[in-house]
């Protein structure tokens, strides 16, 4: 085990797996401590082979976090892949383009029956829309679909309102909120005396320990550290804020440290750390609008009257908070929110929306149990959400996070309404709900369920009343799903919000899974919204345009946040290997069927980022397609032809790969034979299967494959976190790191761009991370496509926004005179 300069005797009777130093806080360097919740380790030195060369040795310069917490120093961004072991990667050299996001978008672009027949807004008639697949529940918590998000979006509402043409967020369920800053005081701060301690140890302003981990793989439990904090007389005090902060870089610690508090007694256990030295702070917590002077100090200024620094200024005849360089020891910003909700806000069965149903979704949320693994990334950083009255909640950030306002107002559009689930686990668990946590031997004694435990968790996984028909606050209300069919909705007639309530009677999402059957379906008249159809169909079927689609329907395009990709499952010996990974990356020419299949209805994208949103480099040219230097790269790699039966073999075993995927996608398959087809004649077999969507979906998130063909819908700009920290590899995680890819690197940017609140710092963080999946090839990244549609012009209001999915249905309208459906 390492030692540190100063060793503690053994006669301490401390754990032989870690080693404690008392240290004298001095004073510190005035700067923002910004940190990311601890994730699980990365996995060893991530997936490269033998040959590679580190990026982090050869473009890279970070040396983790500091002592004393402070960011590390960082040359960013990092070289652009140009060769692998000496052969040189060829790219796509084609000129950029551009979309313009923010602005006023224009209704009704192209309808020039709406042109020639104006007219005023009115409620009623339906809209029938196609969507290609059926989620396989509608629980907002664990149900991550596409079209399962497009449908609640009209049930569930957030607690603001994105602007689809600003981007800015604006009221919506909250009547207005506040973003305050945490700031924790040096431990020597005058009346606000932290101090920290372990068992047989005195208490000290700060910590310095070596923890050992046990090998991986090993059953040996991880050792546990129970620390104590307490005020400056040595007694104990709860809730108080712990850092605990690598020595230079660790491989798996988060490189902005660990950030918790103390429970109520003043107790706080770490385990489960990776092995390294780390550095334990301490220090009580103020919170407020924070402003740094040139000279380091910092004031404070309480926000909310709910603060508790306001009464603590009022009563000291002061407004603010000035602390000098050297009497703060961290700084996160936008980690307070406080949410005022409107007081008349209502659920779809007439009961108020509170804050008691915030703390209910945060409690679901957070729950081990729950299946939601692809939303708890998002969520492991908040923790707190507090009733402060049934109007007033206040939620907390473990650290700074750059989605963090976007993610607390969401919280509603997750959580379900706690007085259904009272009723159901009363009537069903045959015990009373609650928001105490209790063990399984106190839940039966006190015949109560915790939200918190495996019980409800499991229960609600599998509820049926609310996972096919979920209560919202929305406009529309689900009125029926039959099965293989479709789901109506039914608009509310009751709903608080007069400006956003919509004007459609119903909209009934219609199932169809078949490209050719959607269109047939919309000929018949059967729909009236034919979303998601193929670039063919649009240009090619829908060509003149035919008879029956003149004078009654018009097409539509428009670009959403997405991009599409082949993915490696990483967990195979086969791709392993860089080489292989990128050598399979020139075995598919985007430019070419992006241009013959797609129609040039797309762009090609070499990263993880919308290609016109913020996050995207645009100085990594897309890989080219090069048979030849994807033969050479294999060969490098040990896979040839050593039989002479037609395929590449690496110690006697054929490269032969299999590629689930779903039917109904014409261009999607036609994409995956291509692909195969280009594999056969380098000498690789992939064999495709065609599943149903459940089945699809069971084996992705069970990783059992070796290729995989998908579409990942983004936001403008998205957290890396969820698809590609190396938490979320391996067999055991069922999340969205279906490749499992690890890599140390990935793992330190992907926590510095979570904490990154400046703009442009982040972009650089983003470039950095972007060359280095380019570099690594997890994915073939592809193309980002255009989105087609079809839809009757007797709707009116329409329009085609940037965000996803594009269009929102409680703006169309039908005119009186036009309506079909009374």
């Amino acid at each position: 085990m390492p030692s540190m300069a100063r060793l503690l005797p053994s006669s301490w009777g401390l754990p032989p797996s870690w080693v404690l130093v008392v240290g004298v806080m001095l004073p510190l360097a005035a700067g923002c401590t910004t940190s990311s919740a601890p994730p699980a380790a990365a996995t060893g030195e991530g997936n490269r082979s033998a040959t590679d060369t580190d990026p982090s040795a050869e473009a890279w310069t970070a040396t983790g976090s500091t002592a004393d917490g402070g960011s590390a120093s960082q040359s960013l961004p990092m070289e652009v892949m140009s060769e692998v072991d000496g052969i040189p990667i060829p790219r796509i050299r084609s000129a950029a383009q551009s979309l313009s996001l923010q602005g006023a978008i224009p209704a009704d672009v192209g309808n020039e029956h709406a042109a020639r027949n104006p007219a005023s807004p009115a409620a009623g008639d339906w809209i029938v829309v196609r969507l290609e697949s059926e989620p396989k529940n509608l629980n907002p918590m664990n149900e991550n679909s596409n079209v399962a998000r497009i449908i609640l979006s009209y049930v569930t509402q957030s607690l603001l309102w994105q602007n689809p043409e600003t981007f800015e967020f604006e009221p919506l369920i909250a009547a207005r909120w506040t973003a305050e800053d945490s700031v924790k005081l040096h431990p020597d701060y005058p009346g606000k005396e932290r101090r920290i301690a372990v068992e047989g140890s005195e208490p000290a302003p700060q910590l310095e320990l070596e923890y050992a981990a046990p090998p991986k793989g090993s059953d040996q439990p991880a050792p546990k550290i129970e620390l104590r904090t307490l005020d400056g007389e040595g007694r104990a005090m709860g809730r108080v804020w712990v850092g605990v902060f690598p020595v230079g870089r660790i491989v798996g610690a988060p490189v902005t440290g660990f950030h918790d508090w103390s429970d109520a007694q003043g107790r706080l256990v770490i385990s489960g750390i990776p092995s390294g030295q780390y550095v334990v702070k301490v220090g009580a917590e103020v919170y407020g609008k924070a402003t740094r002077a040139d000279d380091g100090s910092l004031t404070v200024v309480p926000a909310t009257s709910e603060n508790p620094l306001a009464a603590e200024l009022q009563a000291a005849g002061k407004t603010e908070l000035r602390l000098e360089a050297g009497e703060w020891i961290d700084w996160q910003q936008q980690t307070y929110y406080t949410y005022y909700l409107r007081p008349d806000v209502t659920w779809s069965d007439g009961q108020p929306f509170t804050t008691r149903d915030l703390e209910f979704a945060f409690a679901v949320a957070k729950n081990p149990t729950v299946d939601n693994d692809s939303l708890k990334g998002y969520y492991q950083d908040l923790v707190e959400c507090t009733a402060l009255s049934p109007q007033v909640v206040r939620m907390r950030y473990r650290q700074q996070y750059f989605l963090a306002l976007e993610f607390t107002a969401g919280l509603s559009v997750f959580g379900p309404p706690y007085h259904q689930f009272q009723r159901l686990v009363r009537s069903k668990l045959g015990g009373e709900l609650t928001l105490e946590r209790l063990s399984a031997e106190e839940e039966a004694q006190q015949k109560k369920i915790s939200v918190h435990g495996a019980a409800f968790g499991r229960f609600f996984n599998t509820d049926d009343e609310y996972n096919l028909r979920p209560m919202g606050t929305g406009p529309y209300v689900i009125e029926r799903w039959e099965r293989g069919d479709r789901v109506e909705l039914v608009r509310r007639k009751d709903y608080w919000n007069s400006e956003k309530r919509g004007y459609l009677d119903r909209i009934v999402f219609k199932f169809i899974p078949d490209n050719v059957s959607a269109l047939r379906a919309l000929q018949a008249g059967q729909l009236d919204f034919c979303a998601r159809l193929t670039p063919e169909q649009y240009f090619e079927d829908l060509k003149g345009p035919p008879d029956w689609f003149q004078g009654k329907y018009l097409k539509a395009a428009w670009f959403s946040p997405a991009f599409s990709y082949f993915g490696w499952n990483m967990l195979k010996p086969e791709f392993q290997d860089r080489r292989v990974r990128v050598a399979l990356g020139l075995l598919f020419d985007k430019q070419r069927f992006l241009e013959e299949k797609l129609y040039h209805a797309g762009v090609v994208v070499s990263g993880p980022q919308y290609y016109f949103g913020p996050g995207y480099d645009h100085e990594v040219p897309p890989l080219g397609y090069d048979p030849e230097t994807a033969r050479d790269l294999l060969a490098e790699a040990g896979w040839v032809d050593t039989n002479g039966d037609g395929l590449l073999d690496k110690d006697g075993q054929p490269m032969k790969l299999n590629l689930p995927m779903v039917k109904g996608r014409p261009d999607v398959e036609q994409r995956a034979q291509v692909f195969q087809k280009n594999l056969k004649d380098v000498g690789i077999q992939l064999d495709i299967q065609f599943l149903e969507w459940a089945s699809f979906l069971e084996k992705l998130r069970a990783k059992d494959f070796d290729v995989c063909t998908l579409s990942w819908a983004l936001p403008l700009e998205s957290d890396p976190y969820q698809i590609w920290h190396s938490s979320g590899a391996g067999k055991e995680n069922r999340g969205s790191n279906h490749v499992s890819f690890s890599h140390p690197l990935a793992d330190e940017l992907i926590e510095r761009i979570r904490v990154t609140i400046d703009a442009a710092e982040r972009k650089q963080l983003h470039a950095a991370f972007h060359r280095l999946l380019d570099r690594e090839q997890p994915y073939m990244f592809l193309y980002c496509p255009q989105d087609f549609g079809v839809y009757h012009q007797r709707f009116r209001g329409v329009k085609w926004y940037r965000l996803r999915p594009g269009f929102d249905l409680t703006e169309w309208y039908v005119p009186a005179a036009e309506q079909v459906y009374k």
